[in-house]
């Protein structure tokens, strides 16, 4: 490992992305981006190609812009796809339906303005529609298409009132708005705002199941059963009606899909069973702590989980739905379009209103510098993918968000998969292409998938599985089994619930098989988390012995003895068919997204480079506050590694990072390197070339980088 330095200077711009382009050293000088062919995806113009989004959600007060200064505005800053209000709770162009409500402020038409100069400035228009609520004039007509709370009421903010995803407007007479707005202008794409089964209002207060006559008909259609009111996962009728409630959604997206194409062929829906899935990647209001990773997150779980469908993510540019008019750290805002970039996608933002006409407008020059580096070099974000070797199955938030934060930091490369991608043919790469796979608390799983997981292990694949697996079917009822057979140990299992003052204890043999130096300093481990206390079967492997509930009270009184440490482990190995599978039955990424302890991380690399064995194409010196991506052309024109500088977080404040000097990367390149390059400052750098890997070292990472490789 190499010393890194920190500078203590900080520099104005907050994230550095290092691209390593493959040259030979000696000819540095003759780099032309110009003769580089990235090739193409497929035929679309959004698939895998360089996009710069904007979304402007503009308010009824905007419908008298100069159009020309709007779009203008966009010109400049090089946006070439635009978000914009279409209809849905608003019509800003002259609708001719009585149920569409118009822009009070509307005078002409807005949209075909907006539409018709965009595409001449050679920027796409995907149309935003909203039928999550109506104005309370159509409401009061059409009381049946409403969301009716528990309280029997429905929910009127400010004059919008929300309506059902059963009702008769987003049914039946949406699809005449959008059949309206699609055949009288040339959109690009279409998105709907708050799809699906909305219960909150803006004030975040919860007005409970929808129970009007609608949902109760159809649900009852469904399964027999009376609606629930309560969200209770212990009630068996509420997971129904969880999976009620994505059938019902699916089913609707997909008739509009069909019924949009049918209109447009070549118009993109942005959702989920559409060609682009769209996210916001920003800070809550009510949340404590902003999470790092968020684009991360949101770009990597789509390129991750299917092969035909583009993360449409943007950068939310407000602090909250409360805070609307005032926008949050440009140093997170750049940290966030770097994760987008450094992942391989497309880099977006989304405006509360105009460009033009921000309250706070201290990340515009950012911004325009963002989309300038962008475009500058396009080629090398045109189909491309990435090179990981690791595959983390998304289970519940928090553990696969901890386990996101153990391989980010430990630099460790990862796809991130959705579950119901797994053995889909949409999903972009097989399993057996991953040398190791990883289950971060996926509780829910059918029969199929346990089985699709098992034979990855019995074939060769390296297992690692964290929390409570397969212990529901796959819609969430409790099976209280443990299915995968690959684990080692027996179905039967005892849930010791989460308590205070719990622990794994560690032994000599422990040490001796984890790791002596890593665990010289543990004799116990926080265990702040529910765990699976198993048995295991034929020749697995045990570690790490539970230590429930210590005594807890004055010092006098906090002390156990051996005889409390039990035979339940905290950590199983075993070798199944082909292959290896380890199992830490508690939520290890939970444990280390609270506290970021530094036993968890020992326990978790243990499991991954002494017991897995898992070898990674790339290590590196760097700091953990540098996040890595590795990403290759799909043409085989070039790969790149990118740097993201997070050292500029103090607790929950995004100041200017710190520059990070002299990081050391040794990788193995798809091909044979010609030359090395650091596109962000446009700099050579010298490489050497040992059995199949290169090392290079760079020099400094302020921001963000990229590291991008030509081959010989």
């Amino acid at each position: 490992m190499f010393n890194h330095l920190i500078m203590k200077k900080l520099l104005s711009f907050s994230f550095c992305c290092i691209v390593v382009l493959c040259v030979a050293c000696n000819q540095m000088s003759h780099f032309n981006l110009a003769t580089i062919d990235p090739g193409r995806f497929d035929s679309t113009w959004y698939n895998h190609t360089p996009l710069r989004f904007v979304q402007t959600n503009l308010s009824e007060m905007d419908a008298n812009m100069d159009v020309d200064v709007y779009v203008q505005s966009l010109a400049d800053i090089l946006c070439n796809f635009v978000i914009f209000n279409v209809g849905g709770i608003t019509a800003n162009y002259p609708t001719k339906l009585p149920y569409h409500y118009r822009n009070p402020q509307l005078k002409g038409d807005l949209t075909g303005d907006v539409i018709k100069k965009l595409h001449e400035k050679g920027i796409k228009v995907i149309g935003r529609f909203d039928f999550s609520k109506v104005d309370e004039s159509i409401a009061a007509k059409k009381p049946e298409w409403l969301y009716v709370g528990t309280d029997g009421k429905n929910v009127n903010y400010y004059g919008k009132v929300h309506t059902c995803v059963n009702g008769g407007y987003q049914q039946e007479y949406g699809f005449e708005i959008l059949k309206e707005a699609v055949t009288t202008y040339p959109l690009d794409a279409i998105f709907f705002n708050m799809g699906g089964y909305q219960t909150s209002d803006y004030s975040q207060v919860s007005h409970g199941i929808c129970q009007c006559q609608s949902c109760k008909k159809r649900f009852h259609d469904s399964t027999g059963l009376a609606l629930p009111v309560m969200p209770d996962m212990n009630d068996p009728v509420y997971r129904k009606y969880q999976a009620f409630q994505r059938s019902t959604s699916d089913d609707l997206f997909k008739r509009i899909k069909t019924f949009t194409k049918n209109l447009n062929p070549n118009l993109v829906l942005v959702h989920e069973v559409g060609e682009m899935i769209r996210s916001e990647s920003g800070t809550g209001y009510t949340s404590a702590r902003d999470w790092n990773y968020h684009a991360t997150e949101n770009v990597k779980r789509v390129l991750g989980s299917y092969k035909d469908k583009t993360p449409n993510d943007t950068y939310n540019y407000l602090i909250g739905m409360d805070l609307r008019h005032t926008a949050t750290s440009p140093n997170i805002g750049k940290i966030y379009m770097a994760e987008q970039m450094m992942n391989g996608a497309s880099p977006g933002i989304y405006f509360m209103g105009r460009v033009e006409n921000q309250y706070d407008r201290v990340f515009l020059p950012a911004l325009k510098e963002l989309f300038g580096f962008h475009k500058t070099n396009e080629k090398l974000f045109t189909n491309v993918q990435s090179l990981s070797k690791i595959g983390l199955i998304m289970g519940s938030t928090q553990e696969y968000r901890g386990i996101m934060k153990l391989l980010i930091e430990n630099h460790i490369m990862f796809d991130l998969i959705r579950q119901a991608s797994v053995g889909s043919p949409e999903a972009p790469r097989k399993l057996e292409e991953y040398d190791a796979l990883i289950l971060s608390n996926v509780a829910d799983m059918d029969d199929d998938f346990v089985s699709i997981i098992d034979n990855y292990v019995k074939e060769g694949g390296k297992l690692l599985v964290t929390g409570s697996p397969g212990t529901n079917d796959g819609i969430g009822n409790p099976l209280k089994k443990i299915r995968l057979q690959s684990l080692g140990v027996m179905p039967d299992y005892e849930m010791f619930p989460r308590e205070q003052s719990t622990y794994l204890k560690v032994s000599d043999n422990d040490r001796s098989v984890l790791g002596q130096n890593e665990f010289k300093d543990f004799s116990l481990i926080m265990m702040n988390s529910g765990f699976l206390k198993c048995k295991t079967n034929g020749s697995a492997e045990s570690y790490l012995r539970l230590l429930p509930h210590t005594r807890q009270g004055p010092p006098e009184m906090v002390y156990f003895s051996d005889s409390d440490v039990t035979d339940f482990p905290g950590l199983i190995a075993n070798s199944f068919g082909k292959g290896r599978a380890v199992f830490i039955p508690w939520q290890i990424g939970s444990q280390y997204a609270w506290k970021g302890n530094n036993a968890h991380r020992a326990v978790f690399m243990a499991s991954m480079q002494n017991l897995l064995k898992v070898e990674s194409p790339l290590s590196t010196d760097a700091s953990p506050l540098i996040e890595m991506t590795h990403i290759g052309n799909r043409n085989g024109a070039f790969e790149w590694i990118g740097m993201i500088n997070h050292s500029g977080q103090i607790g929950d404040t995004f100041r200017e990072p710190v520059p990070i000097l002299n990081t050391s990367i040794r990788f193995k390149p798809v091909k044979k390197v010609k030359e090395i390059r650091l596109i962000r400052t446009g700099a050579g750098i010298k490489f050497k070339e040992n059995q199949g890997w290169v090392e290079c070292v760079v020099p400094q990472v302020n921001d963000f980088e990229m590291v991008l490789c030509l081959y010989k």
